[in-house]
C-alpha cells in the first residue's frame, strides 16, 4: 500500500495514521474524525474513547456520593454519613473552621475559599 492510499483510506483500522477519518479503531493520530477508539490523538472529533480531563475536571472534590455516603477527599474511599473519619485512611470528614475568618472549610480543603489562608 503506497502513502498517498494510507493517507487517504478512509475505514481501515490499525496504526496507521493520516488526514482521513474512518470509522475504524487504533492506535493511529491524525486531522479525521471517526466513530474508531484507540490511543490516537487528532484535531478531528468522533466518538471514540480515549484520554482526556473527565467531565468533572482534576481536583480536591470528591466524586459525587451515592444516598447516604460521603466520599472522603483524599482517597475517595465512600463512608457512611456522618462518619467522623475516613474507615480507610482515617482523614477526618468533619469540616474545620478558618482561622482566620471563621469561614467553614470543606473537608480536605489546602486553602480557605473564603480568604485564601492555607489550612492546616
Amino acid at each position: 500500500m503506497g502513502i498517498l492510499d494510507r493517507l487517504f483510506s478512509g475505514h481501515g483500522g490499525g496504526h496507521g495514521g493520516g488526514h482521513g477519518g474512518g470509522h475504524g479503531g487504533g492506535h493511529g493520530g491524525g486531522h479525521g474524525g471517526g466513530h474508531g477508539g484507540g490511543h490516537g490523538g487528532g484535531h478531528g472529533g468522533g466518538h471514540g474513547g480515549g484520554y482526556g480531563v473527565p467531565p468533572g475536571g482534576y481536583g480536591n472534590v470528591p466524586p459525587p456520593s451515592a444516598g447516604g455516603t460521603v466520599a472522603c477527599p483524599s482517597c475517595r474511599a465512600i463512608n457512611a454519613v456522618g462518619a467522623r473519619f475516613c474507615q480507610q485512611c482515617g482523614t477526618s470528614l468533619t469540616p474545620s473552621v478558618c482561622a482566620q475568618c471563621g469561614t467553614t472549610l470543606q473537608a480536605g480543603a489546602k486553602f480557605c475559599g473564603q480568604c485564601g489562608k492555607t489550612v492546616g
